[in-house]
Order: C-alpha cells, then structure tokens, then sequence
C-alpha cells in the first residue's frame, strides 16, 4: 500500500510537468518562445484585395513580412491544430501575431491572429482578422481574441482564405497531379469562344518512378488552336508541379493542385490554380478540370464553373512498337471474357492485335492494348500499352491450343527496352529470349502452384456436357443465397397444371434432347401418373446452365457454364468430380474465375460458395443415360451418331410371305 502511494506522488510532478508543457505550447507561449514554424518559412507570393494586388510575403522563425506594409508581425502565441488520422508533413497553425513597426516600436501594437493551413510544402492558406488591441486591465489572449479557436468557427475555409505560392519551389513529384498522356478540350470561360476540341492538345505527364531527373517534377500541356473558336490558341507550356491537397467546398470535397509556368517571369501569368473531382462517375471514362487565369483558388467553384474548363480523355502513348511483326492462332479471333484476380474484362482479339478492356468499377475503366511482335511455339512476344499511360512494355503470352470456347493462356513479367537495347538492330529476338523464357511466367520462383487463366468466347458457343443423367442432389452453401432457389421463369406457354403433388425432389440433369445444357430444379414434382409418366407436364426448369468448356488441369476437371439470367456473373467455373458410378460432386466459384486451391467439395475458402452432392436417379421413361468426361483431353471430338432419317415401321403382305417360303423350298430341293 505504501509503494503504490509513493509511486502516486511520484506521477503527480510529472502530470502537472505535461500539463504545463502544453499550456505553454498551445495557448500562453509569449513572445519570447514563440516562433513561427519552419515549414511556412520562405519567401512567398500572393494576389489579394479586388483589385488583385500582388503581394511578397517573407516569413521566418522571427518575423510575417509583407510587402505592402511598413511594419512586420511577429509570433506571440499560436495553438498547433493537429490534424488526427491525417498524414501530412505540416500541421495548421493559429497565431497571435504582434504588429512591430520598421523602428522596432511596440508601443499601443496591434495583434492579429492569423490562420495557417499547410496544404503542400509549396501552398500556404491563410486568414487574417482584423487588429485587436488590448484594453485596460484585460490582456491579449489567443483563445479569447482568435475565433479558430472557437469550435463554432474554427480554421478558414478556401473560399475565406488567401493562397501563398512558394517563389522558389521546393521539389514535387507530378504524380499527385498528373500521370500520363491525355488529349484535352479547352474552354474559356471569357469572349464565348466556345469550346476547342483539338487532337492534337495534349498533356504528357511521364514520370520514371524514383528518377532524379526534372521529368518528374514537370509536365508538359500543349495547347493547339481550333479554326472556329477565337478564343483558342497554338501554345506549349511546361509546368512545374506544386503539390496537391483536398479541401471542402459547399458541402463538396475536391481535390485541389498548383502548378507554376517554368519559363513566365510575370508572377500574375506564372502560378495557377486547378481543381478536380475525384470519382466522377463519368460515361466516357473522362476528367474534368478547371485552371484559374490568375494565382487564386476561390474562382474555382465547380468542375463545371472557372475561367479554364477542360476535359482530359485517356490517350495510348505515341511508339512505333505497336506495328504488328507476326499473326496469332487464327482460330482465337472474336469476342472474349476473361475474369482475373480483382477485375473483369472483355478481351478482343484479332490476328495480330489483343485488346483488355478492363472495369475498374461501374464508370471506370482501362484499355490495353497488345501487338504481336515475335512468335516461337506456343509463346508469343507481345508489345503493351495502356491507354493514359506513358509505359511501352514488353509482354509474353502462354497460349494454348483453342478448345470449346476456351483459350487458356498465362502473361509474363513485363520488360523495357533501354535505349543501348533499341540501338542493337535484333533487339527483338534478345527481347523474346529475355521475355519470353519460361522463368519469367511465375513471378514468385517459389510460388510453383499457378494456373492458366481463361478466355471464354462471349457470347459462347454450346458445346456437350461433361457430365450427363439425371440427379437428385444435396446443396452444402456458406449463405442461403448462394444456394439455388425455385422460381418461376417468366410466363409459361400453357397455364400450369393444379396437381396433387406428392413426391418433391431436387433435379438436376442433362438428357439427349439437349446435350448442351444442364437444367437445374431445387424443388421438382417428381409424382407419375399410372403409365410412368411424370404429372408436370407443363414444368420449366428453374435454371438453365449452358456448357462452354471443360478441361483438366493438375488433376481436376473445370467446367464453364453460361446463365444469362445469373444475378452475380453470367459465366460460373466449377471444380467437378466423379465420386462413383453413381455419385459426382461439384464445387462453383463465384465468378467465372476458380481459385487456385479448389477443389470438387470445396465451399468454404475464398471465392467458393456452394457444392452440388449428386445422386443419380434415372427413371424407366426419361430417356437420359449417364455419361461423364474427365477432360483430360478435352480436344477430342464427342462421339455422336447422326440419325439422318428413320423409315417407318412396314408389314409384309401374304403373298411376300407365300412367294419367300416357295423359294425357300424350292433351295432345299
């Protein structure tokens, strides 16, 4: 008891020790202590007032120094409001300044509190209150006399605040504000020029992750004028990027950038301000931006209201690279979906040109483009862009013999071409063997359990079940909703038949009048009537699964089945196997992509959701033998007999039968 009253007193000093600190820091530093912080120190540049006017700011440890003004400020007191959950190399500061002339005289100073927010290490925003002067017998206090520090006002927004752009710029990397190539249609917001839809006005955007050099510190936005539109103009500029940040405008937060002319010496022309909305949502996969005429960010209300409005679309990079040099399987051209690890895409392929074109989610999507440059076996050296990208990679494709609507293929790492390489005139065939060597398609050498991924034919092109008979079955599901339910499949073509129905039972099959398809019923009226024939004459399959594909790979067998009506993915893999002569398991993914570890009673690990126990149960009349394909070699053709015509069953007359058993008397004599 008396160690822990001891080791009370103890923590006593050193609360009192922290509180202190604080106090200190936060609302009673005085003059002595109190020093502007060093991420606002520099020499800074401004437009303020109505008029415009351009001001010099100098700011030091000691000293707020305006051009305009005889006198300088210095730091009083100053409260750090210390942005939690936020990662940002400064911090937003309120200051109680004091007002000391040019003499050094104090004397009856007025004392301003002012704003800071640190938005970039090259943008300051700050708010400045008007002069407040002591009374007699009451002091000056940070807390009393700035309203930052009442929560019912708090820090300025950027509409009551005024922009300071760093004169010397510290380094920034574009890639916050820019990356890529972009063609862009410009609008001036003054003389109803309309708008100028060039080509040829581009923004490259190209940074080398990591490079020292100014590439990624600028960019470049060239302007090209259009014939109809006065306003418009045939311009280059190249901008030094200064840092972006996000502010909440009218309920509405944007994301903000400064960029300044690398080459204009008028200060007015030099700094500009441009503002964007991330998530757009927009159809055609478009940006919109605004850019202020002059250094101030409140004329930027909207993406749709500023002095400069564009419009940036994604444009693939300018190479000579994407010249096709070889053909693909001829076989594999058409329409495709293929389903990866994160995203969908739709795959187009002709002879020499593969196309991705990949959903990032609803309103967003990338295009990649391949071009056949070299071919050895079953491997293809592909050139890749991406469309708003800078990058020219080269890429190997795996790909394997069509069969079904399947094309199973896997992608290499990607490689650059350096410029000693391009200077060497078979550059190709050291590309092909770099790219294109069998260690460069597993990424991890470790990693030895991959894969091929798929393309499936869209739409697809039937092909026999793999599996046929019919089955009762049981459904093992991680969700109720992943198991399927009865419904009723739009309008029947006859009114359904009211029958006492008093055998339910689940079916699936696949039966010889089409061996396309699997039909599915979670509840099935399985009561006959007195020749053998089922009661439900009228009933239409629940669920209806078009075969695409199937094959085996690393001892499994993989299905793909097409439903229309599927809620979830239109395409679906399943892992299935054949348990007996009479029982086979099915586990379905949850897109059209089997993960890697599936197996046929697999519906609990990822990407999984729900597996089929099937028992066959053939009745006298369903016509609907068993049979079951592993895969294994899944370029085979089914053997099928084609009953071209059948004749009619005849009856032999009399005389036939009198006249045939004369001969055969007669051959015996």
């Amino acid at each position: 008891m008396a160690s822990s009253r001891r080791g009370f007193h103890f923590l006593i000093p050193l609360l009192v020790l922290i509180l202190t600190l604080h106090l200190s820091e936060s609302q009673n530093q005085g003059s002595v202590g109190c020093k502007i912080p060093p991420e606002f120190h520099g020499d800074w540049y401004s437009r303020e007032g109505d008029a415009g006017a351009n001001i010099y700011t100098l700011i030091n440890e000691d000293k707020w120094d305006r051009s305009d003004e005889d006198s300088y400020l210095t730091c009083y007191q100053r409260h750090n409001h210390s942005s939690y959950g936020i990662r940002q190399d400064g911090n937003n500061f309120t200051m109680l300044m004091r007002e000391v002339s040019s003499s050094g005289d104090q004397t009856a100073a007025c004392f301003f509190c002012i704003d800071v927010l640190w938005r970039t290490p090259n943008i300051l925003q700050y708010r400045r209150q008007d002069c407040v002067r002591a009374n007699s017998g009451v002091s000056i206090n940070i807390t009393q006399s700035c309203k930052a520090m009442n929560p019912i006002y708090g820090l300025p927004t950027t509409d009551d605040s005024v922009t300071l752009f760093r004169r010397t710029p510290k380094i920034v990397n574009c890639i916050t504000t820019f990356e890529g190539v972009y063609q862009f249609s410009y609008e001036v917001d003054e003389g109803g020029g309309g708008i100028c839809n060039n080509p040829n006005s581009q923004i490259k955007a190209c940074q080398d992750p990591g490079s020292p050099y100014v590439d990624n510190q600028v960019f470049r936005m060239t302007y090209q004028k259009c014939e109809t539109v006065s306003t418009s103009k045939n311009e280059q500029i190249r901008y030094q990027c200064m840092g972006t940040w996000f502010a909440v405008r009218s309920g509405i937060g944007y994301t903000y950038a400064a960029v300044a002319d690398t080459v204009e010496k008028d200060d007015r022309e030099k700094y500009k301000c441009l503002m964007t909305l991330k998530n757009q949502k927009d159809a055609k996969n478009q940006i919109r931006w605004v850019m202020s005429r002059f250094p101030d960010c409140t004329s930027l209300n909207s993406i749709y209201n500023g002095p400069l409005k564009l419009v940036l679309t994604r444009i693939p990079p300018p190479t000579d690279f994407m010249i096709p040099k070889c053909n693909l399987p001829r076989n594999i051209s058409g329409e495709w979906f293929t389903q990866g690890q994160e995203y969908k895409s739709n795959v187009r392929v002709n002879e020499t040109h593969i196309n991705f074109n990949t959903a990032i989610n609803e309103f967003e999507f990338q295009d990649a483009h391949y071009s056949c440059q070299q071919t050895l076996g079953t491997r293809y050296l592909m050139t890749k862009v991406v469309v708003g990208k800078c990058e020219v990679d080269f890429v190997c494709f795996d790909i394997m013999p069509r069969h079904h609507s399947i094309v199973r293929y896997r992608v290499g790492k990607p490689n650059r071409l350096t410029q000693e390489e391009m200077e060497n005139p078979d550059y190709l065939t050291k590309k092909f063997r770099e790219a294109c060597s069998w260690m460069s398609f597993t990424f991890n050498r470790d990693d030895t359990d991959w894969k091929y991924e798929v393309l499936i034919l869209n739409p697809p092109s039937p092909i026999p079940c793999p599996i046929g008979g019919r089955y009762n079955f049981n459904q093992l599901a991680t969700r109720e909703n992943e198991k399927y339910q009865t419904r009723i499949r739009g309008v029947t073509d006859k009114p359904r038949v009211q029958v006492d129905c008093r055998i339910i039972v689940s079916e699936i099959k696949s039966c010889t009048n089409d061996l396309s398809k699997i039909f599915l019923d979670a509840e099935y009226c399985e009561t006959v009537d007195y020749r053998g024939r089922p009661i439900g004459e009228y009933d239409v399959s629940d669920h209806e699964l078009t075969c695409v594909g199937f094959w085996m790979e690393d001892y499994k067998s993989y299905l793909i089945t097409w439903d229309e009506e599927d809620a979830i993915s239109d395409f679906r893999c399943w892992v299935y196997e054949r348990l007996s002569w009479t029982d086979v398991v099915m586990s379905r993914a949850q897109n059209a992509r089997c993960n890697r570890a599936q197996t046929a009673k697999d519906y609990q690990i990822p990407g999984t959701g729900l597996v089929l126990e099937m028992l066959e149960a053939e009745r006298l009349f369903d016509d609907c033998p068993q049979r079951f394909d592993s895969g294994i070699n899944p370029y085979t053709l089914p053997n099928t007999i084609w009953v071209l015509n059948s004749s009619a069953l005849t009856k032999p007359s009399f005389i036939v039968m009198i006249i045939l058993m004369c001969l055969a008397v007669f051959r015996r004599h």
